[in-house]
């Protein structure tokens, strides 16, 4: 694979599977206007059932649901619900996702099985492939259920308003800008991205309005344009919201009108009238600013030009989840039609026997298990909530040790095009899962299991989800968790960097935003700035320059957030310099049950005591930024890193470092913000911060060499941190040290991951390779026996836990098997900064300009290239001979001189015939 900055980018959807393919990566003008994923329409996004799911309009936040139910026929049904184990496993998924797998087990382990294949044909058609095994001596009889369902968003607007000409209707949320007098925390990093002061709730036309406390305070201020035809010389201004109780509210309006207005107590949507005449003098635009009183829910308002009477009506908005079908069992077509839902969709099969059947329920798992044995109703009556159309295909016979292959079509479009698709010939079923190429021999037996974690990565994909005022396709940690989460969705993007940087850089997209924008990022759950390490990996990826243009003021803003010096931001308000970030969440670095994190809260100490791990971090991503803003020649932004680099570094040394433990403490303050000692467990008195966290400014590259060398020995000994399974979150000796916590006496790969990291940049390659080794293993063995890949390991056993169809956190696996087992991967740390780079044709050479972190003294850093195994290696940096060692034939672990000054690496073949080299 060749490698160049300057390439000439393409909008792509995803990278190939060929590792030898060039890399493409998204046009960042798309990236620019959305937070959307640019997936196709068709996609596994479904929040209920696995299966295969079509977004109509991607604004509506509709989806319809296709899903496959096998069982055994007049036995067992088998219900794939997403949001607990139900026997399907995510078991192939295609890199670009044209070709998606599950396995269904019917008896487990493999011995009755169906494997149902999507393969994208084009943008509006489905293959489904039912491919049953019977690997048993006796004969089975399958069944085969083909569910389909429409699905209506989250607060779904259950009125809505209809009005004729010359009325016009505005959603309170769509307005110019809002502030409020009071300003908190989180008004410029409003959770979940929605926009400032918006509520979402049912019971709201569109589902949706302004509230928050808004019209509490006087100096309130929300801003509307507002587009009014010439000639008009009278109308009228209606607003509609509730407000619970109370006097009321008082409102000056000014621009368009200038009037107070009083709005009053109203428990359902209530209606305030303002007739006005329009002169010359009057704004476009309109603005409310209060006076004081009661807190406006307002859902919007209208603009009219009927003076009198009723310009709009309040109507009910049901969600209408029956359709309209036409089947033909002839043909074996089943068309349906959907009142909100702009396109038809059509099934057709080719197995008979089969019964077309309407299940009329809201959930599958117990009411169509109860219906197993009604083999009669074409009608399946429950409690009316929902509407499933439902091709039941039976039996499906498979003598013993056989095997056998049912299809089934699913298009979408007109009524005419849907029928066209459904009568002709269905297409034949094709290998569309390649094996991937470049794998070392050594790494083979890693494959299953980095297949299985890379499957459940690309099928958590859920639709819709909402954000920054739009319905956005999205990836989830797991289907349980079917929301925005910013710390578990920049490893989601780090694992996507491995095989396609493309939907990676719009992972990325997701969770920042435009320069000024209302919140500084998109914010859910532990505010750690992962996004921004995950950039790095796809600049040393990519050289992408158009990339690091758009990105950059994106997550410089993230991190300015972060470092107290951008908006509302409250993490820096302590003398001390050691930052917090309590007022956004409760969790610091991830680890939910971390003892000194509990013991904060429930201790109520969360405006006087610091963790760690916030600093920490800031100095590395700002020493990152530092890098990229050197490779934009944005020279004034140097020093402002620099300022901030040295202060926070500062700040832990003077206030955090405990000698005596060997850990750098959580912090107490006074009410003036001056640190006044660490905080230590309230029931032994020891240093309550015993961990990880502890430890994690050695990823900061500001510790002493004293002090690194004393916590690598923490995080390495098994007295302390390293387990049986890896690294574990709490030191195991360590009073409050738990064997039955989520992460107290567990292991996870994300913190894991940035001790990898950590250890290249100090050249401990041999630690890093510890770490990647043992969690590679620990994956491995589990997913192997259990085929669930788990959101956690338990330390002393090293058996998974927690959600077991995870891919939020765990991508480290990727990465660390492509590091060592893969060729054409380059792994530096995070002091490492790719100018340009390119291999040869076999991977047999490398050149690559390189930079480093100049903010961190220099010293020797590692360097990991896999390289073709056939031959023997020499590495020069700057003409000069470097320390080389190969890992596993093929993986090289170079050691670069102790430098701060760019220079030329070259990695190139040895001469066999001369001794001294492995």
């Amino acid at each position: 694979m060749k490698i160049k900055a300057g390439f000439a980018f393409c909008l792509v959807f995803l990278l190939a599977t060929d590792s030898a393919a060039q890399i493409k990566l998204p046009d960042t003008t798309k990236l620019n206007s959305t937070h959307d994923l640019q997936l196709p329409a068709w996609g596994p996004y479904s929040k209920h059932y696995a299966g295969i799911s079509h977004i109509p309009e991607v604004t509506s936040g509709m989806r319809f649901d296709f899903s496959v139910f096998p069982g055994y026929y007049r036995n067992k049904l088998l219900v794939p619900n997403v949001r607990f184990e139900s026997s399907y496993f995510p078991w192939n998924v295609k890199n670009d996702g044209s070709a998606i797998t599950y396995r269904y087990e019917l008896e487990w382990k493999d011995q009755v099985y169906t494997d149902v294949t999507y393969t994208l044909i084009d943008t509006s058609s489905v293959l489904v492939s039912m491919h049953c095994v019977n690997n048993t001596a006796l004969p089975q009889n399958l069944s085969l259920n083909l569910v389909a369902s429409i699905e209506y968003p989250d607060n779904y607007g259950m009125q809505q308003l209809k009005h004729g000409e010359g009325t016009q209707w505005y959603n309170a949320v769509d307005y110019r800008s809002l502030s409020f007098a009071i300003k908190k925390p989180a008004t410029d990093l409003v959770y979940d991205g929605w926009m400032r002061g918006e509520v979402r709730d049912s019971r709201l036309i569109n589902g949706r309005g302004v509230g928050k406390e808004f019209g509490r305070q006087p100096g309130d201020k929300i801003e509307y344009d507002v587009n009014i035809s010439p000639g008009i010389k009278k109308a009228r201004l209606l607003f509609i919201y509730t407000m619970k109780s109370g006097k009321g509210s008082a409102i000056q309006l000014s621009g368009l009108i200038n009037q107070k207005v009083t709005f009053l107590p109203g428990d359902t949507l209530a209606i305030l009238d303002i007739p006005f005449e329009i002169t010359s003098n009057n704004s476009r635009r309109l603005t409310l600013t209060s006076l004081g009183g009661e807190e406006i829910l307002l859902n919007g308002f209208v603009i009219t030009t009927a003076l009198s009477g009723k310009p709009f009506t309040i109507v009910p908005a049901p969600m209408l989840k029956t359709p309209v079908t036409e089947e033909d069992p002839e043909a074996r077509t089943l068309l349906l039609k959907y009142q909100d839902v702009p396109v038809h969709y059509g099934i057709t099969w080719d197995k008979e026997p089969f019964k077309v059947r309407s299940i009329r329920n809201d959930e599958l798992d117990i009411f169509f298990r109860n219906e197993t044995h009604n083999h009669v109703a074409k009608v399946l009556n429950g409690n009316m909530k929902g509407d499933y159309a439902n091709i039941f295909i039976r039996p499906v016979e498979l003598a013993p040790f056989s095997s056998q292959t049912c299809t089934a079509l699913l298009t979408s479009g007109t009524h005419d095009g849907v029928l066209a698709a459904l009568k002709r010939s269905l297409p034949q079923q094709k290998d569309t899962i390649p094996d991937e190429k470049g794998i070392l021999e050594e790494g083979k037996k890693y494959q299953f299991s980095h297949k299985m974690l890379k499957s459940t990565l690309l099928s958590n994909v859920v639709y819709p989800t909402y954000t920054q005022n739009q319905f956005i396709k999205h990836f989830t940690p797991g289907k349980w968790w079917n929301s925005l989460y910013t710390w578990d969705l920049g490893f989601v993007a780090l694992g996507l960097s491995t095989f396609n940087p493309a939907l990676a850089a719009e992972c990325i997209n997701t969770y920042v935003t435009s320069p000024g924008s209302q919140s500084a990022f998109i914010h859910h759950g532990s505010p750690l700035p992962v996004q921004i390490y995950v950039f790095l990996e796809l600049w040393n990826k990519t050289q992408s320059r158009e990339l690091l243009s758009y990105f950059y003021p994106r997550l410089k803003q993230y991190y300015q957030f972060l470092a107290g010096r951008y908006g509302s931001s409250s993490t820096n308000v302590l003398s001390s310099d050691l930052l917090k970030t309590w007022d956004y969440f409760y969790n610091s670095g991830g680890w939910d049950d971390y003892p000194p994190q509990v013991g904060v809260h429930s201790q109520h100490l969360e405006k006087q005591v610091t963790p760690v791990v916030t600093t920490a971090h800031v100095i590395r991503v700002a020493k990152i930024l530092r890098m990229a803003a050197r490779a934009l020649n944005k020279v004034a932004d140097l020093k402002e890193y620099d300022k901030d680099i040295s202060r926070f570094a500062a700040a832990l040394q003077n206030h955090s470092w405990d000698a005596k433990s060997g850990y750098y403490s959580y912090v107490m303050h006074d009410g003036a913000g001056h640190a006044t000692g660490f905080y230590k467990d309230p029931a032994s008195g020891v240093n309550f911060n015993m961990g990880l966290d502890g430890a994690y400014p050695i990823i900061s590259g500001m510790c002493t060499p004293d002090q690194q060398e004393v916590l690598t020995d923490k995080i390495f000994s098994p007295k302390h941190l390293w387990s049986p399974s890896g690294i574990t979150v709490v030191d195991q000796s360590a009073p409050y040290y738990r064997i039955d916590g989520y992460w107290n006496g567990a292991v996870w790969m994300p913190h894991q991951w940035f001790v990898w990291k950590s250890m290249l940049d100090i050249d401990r390659s041999d630690l890093a390779y510890k770490v990647a080794a043992k969690g590679l293993d620990v994956y491995k063995r589990e997913t192997d026996a259990s085929y669930y890949t788990f959101e956690h390991f338990l330390a002393a056993s090293g058996r998974g836990a927690g959600w077991h169809q995870f891919s939020g956190l765990s991508t480290p696996v990727l990465a660390w098997f492509d590091a060592y087992y893969k060729t054409g991967t380059i792994t530096p740390g995070f002091e490492i900064w790719i100018n340009e780079q390119s291999f040869n044709d076999d991977y047999s050479a490398y050149k690559a300009n390189i930079s480093f972190d100049e903010a961190t003294l220099p010293h020797k850093r590692a360097l990991l290239a896999g390289m073709n195994p056939a031959f023997d290696y020499q590495a020069k940096f700057n003409g000069e001979t470097v320390v080389l060692k190969r890992l596993e034939k093929g993986v090289l672990q170079i050691t670069l001189p102790a430098t701060n000054k760019s220079g030329m690496l070259t990695i190139s073949r040895y001469n066999s015939n001369k001794a001294g080299r492995n």
